[in-house]
């Protein structure tokens, strides 16, 4: 059997083939009628079509039109009409039975035509089918593509995100290193201007250099001139040291001499006291008084007048005692030069008697008695707190001295116009143990209502002196000594002012700013003398000194505050180991030397500093010229400094 394959392409034909009955016998036979009226034949051509669908119809022989889809890459070919070169024998065959019944021909034609709508439906259908798995290959291949496209981009973004971050790390780098650049340029242009204004500079002391070299050459002249004025001024100090100390030696001596002479002095008018000078006539007395004129007269008391003059040259106050008494001449001057032998700085020394007028010659105080500066008499001027305390002391002290005598003494009419100030206001007691020399009947007589409230009431009951006497005066002037108030009322008032609180205001003002604890002390110590039970004063010695004698140290000793005449310090005497050798000066930086000699820092530094190896003192050569603060010398200096 001979066939051919027409392929048409929009109703043209673009290739025919030839296939004989070994193709077709390598492919599915045509069915039958009853295969449907048709059979579809898959033939894999290799020359680029995948599938070929033959469709022919069994009830035409003479002639087969088959229609043919190919899928592949061409576009689809919509009909192919396949004419079987058959011998004309077999067309006419056909023509034949077509003619036979038109009837039958007419359902063939029917049946054909509804094979062929068949055909070009299924036909369609493959198209359309092939047509969406087209579409869904290029939708898969187009998704493949979509896909990569987004992994694409999703790895250039964050590549644009990581190169943006570096880019953005570059940039904050960037400013950092035009900040650094700006503030390195800041500087060197700083540097610059400093280094302009130091060659300015430069230049300026390249022009001052010649000037300053002429004044150094004339600077090292006058240093040489200055170290030979030095050298010379260091021999005449040497020479000046030797000539002070042979002077200071000079000195000493004589100062032993004077004290040896002053002893041997003392020492014979003690003796020529002693000797001659108790035994006082009465005309010296006389003479003394002036025959009694009422100017020598400068007191008066309970034992008689006191009258001021001068015997054998020595200013003396001659206190004249009643005349009348029950002793003889002999019993009075042996009593008297008992008297005379008590001696204690705080006493007034008694320096000469007269029996035939009952007379005692006592040493002469220029500044009155305690008494007269209390009540500011005779121009007098008010003491300050710190005499005061200390004239209580001194009274303490004297009182102690007397008591401790064998035999004790009792003064028996301690008061203030009995306690008398020297040119430096020490205090002395004057009139003690005077009631011995007297009567009983002189003694009990006692008109003055001002002296009677320093004795103690029970004396004036019993008419009996005791030590408890004296510790009684002794708080009454205390009292005065704080308040400067009249005697009589004086104990209950202050008592008053303490049991208030209000000691200040019974306080004498014109004293000064007293110390407010030492002066309660001393009214509470003053209140307790004053007791009227005997026993319940303190004693003197155990009690009353104890309290009172630590207040020394608050007192300037043997100063007048009181007087303007007294009011600079007095210039203390220079250790001469404080003295620089070469300054001749108080040292404030001593240092040693290796010559064991202490200098002034700054002298002695000068001297080797100017060249010189030797010694200002000894002339030899040192061993080296290191220094050594004297630490000890320089606290000694500063201490000795603080209390001048």
């Amino acid at each position: 059997m001979h066939c051919q394959i027409w392929f048409t392409c929009n109703e043209c034909l673009i290739h025919t083939r030839s296939m004989k009955n070994s193709l077709s016998s390598s492919s599915e036979s045509l069915s039958s009628p009853e295969d449907n009226g048709g059979t579809e034949m898959r033939n894999n051509v290799g020359n680029g079509y995948e599938d070929l669908n033959i469709l022919e119809n069994a009830s035409i022989p003479a002639n087969k039109i088959v229609k043919v889809e190919i899928k592949g890459d061409y576009s689809t070919l919509h009909e192919a009409h396949l004419h079987c070169a058959t011998s004309q024998p077999l067309l006419e065959e056909g023509s034949f039975h077509g003619k036979a019944s038109n009837d039958e021909r007419s359902r063939v034609e029917q049946a054909m035509m509804d094979a062929e709508n068949s055909k070009q439906r299924a036909l369609e259908e493959s198209v359309k089918r092939w047509r969406a798995e087209e579409d869904a290959r290029e939708a898969i291949s187009m998704n493949s593509t979509c896909f990569d496209f987004i992994l694409v981009t999703e790895v250039r973004l964050y590549q644009a995100e990581a190169s943006y971050r570096l880019f953005e790390e570059k940039q904050v780098q960037r400013k950092e290193k035009e900040e650094i650049f700006a503030k390195q340029k800041e500087e060197i242009e700083e540097l610059k201007i400093q280094h302009d204004l130091c060659l300015n500079k430069l230049q300026m002391i390249q022009e001052k250099k010649p000037v300053l070299e002429s004044q150094i050459t004339e600077s090292s002249c006058a240093g040489k001139e200055l170290e030979e004025k030095i050298i010379q001024a260091v021999e005449l100090l040497i020479s000046f040291r030797k000539q002070r100390d042979e002077m200071q030696i000079e000195r000493d001596n004589a100062i032993k001499q004077v004290n040896r002479f002053r002893k041997l002095v003392q020492d014979d008018a003690d003796e020529y006291c002693i000797k001659n000078f108790f035994s006082i006539s009465f005309s010296d007395i006389i003479e003394a008084t002036q025959n009694f004129d009422p100017s020598s007269k400068i007191g008066e008391g309970k034992f008689g007048s006191v009258y001021k003059g001068m015997i054998h040259d020595v200013k003396v106050a001659i206190k004249m005692l009643p005349a009348c008494g029950s002793f003889s001449d002999l019993d009075f001057q042996h009593k008297a030069e008992s008297l005379s032998r008590v001696r204690h700085p705080n006493l007034v020394t008694l320096i000469g008697i007269c029996s035939e007028s009952r007379s005692l010659a006592y040493e002469f105080l220029e500044n009155g008695n305690l008494e007269d500066h209390l009540a500011c008499r005779k121009k007098s001027r008010p003491l300050h707190w710190q005499h005061r305390i200390r004239i209580a002391v001194e009274i303490c002290s004297a009182l102690i001295f007397v008591h401790a005598n064998d035999p004790c003494i009792v003064h028996g009419n301690l008061r203030p116009t009995n306690i008398l100030l020297d040119a430096k206001f020490v205090s002395k007691i004057s009139d003690f143990g005077v009631h011995l020399l007297i009567s009983q009947t002189e003694n009990s007589n006692n008109d003055d209502p001002e002296a009677s409230v320093y004795v103690d009431p029970e004396c004036i009951d019993k008419r009996q002196l005791t030590v408890e006497s004296d510790v009684y005066s002794f708080g009454v002037i205390l009292l005065r000594l704080l308040t400067a108030r009249p005697a009589s009322g004086i104990v209950r008032e202050v008592k008053c002012a303490l049991e208030s609180g209000n000691l200040g205001s019974v306080l004498d003002s014109s004293a000064g700013d007293w110390p407010i604890e030492q002066v309660e002390l001393l009214a509470y110590l003053a209140l307790s003398c004053c007791e009227k039970d005997p026993l319940n004063r303190p004693n003197m010695l155990s009690e009353v000194w104890p309290t009172i004698e630590p207040m020394r140290d608050i007192c300037k000793p043997n100063s007048d505050l009181n007087t303007s005449s007294q009011g600079s310090k007095s210039q203390k005497r220079i250790p001469p180991h404080f003295v620089c050798p070469i300054f001749q000066d108080v040292m404030e930086d001593p240092h040693i030397a290796a010559d064991g000699y202490t200098y002034e820092g700054d002298a002695i530094k000068g001297w080797l500093y100017s060249g010189h190896d030797t010694s200002p003192m000894t002339n030899l050569k040192l061993d080296t010229c290191d220094l050594i603060p004297n630490y000890a010398l320089y606290r000694a200096i500063q201490e000795w400094q603080q209390q001048s």
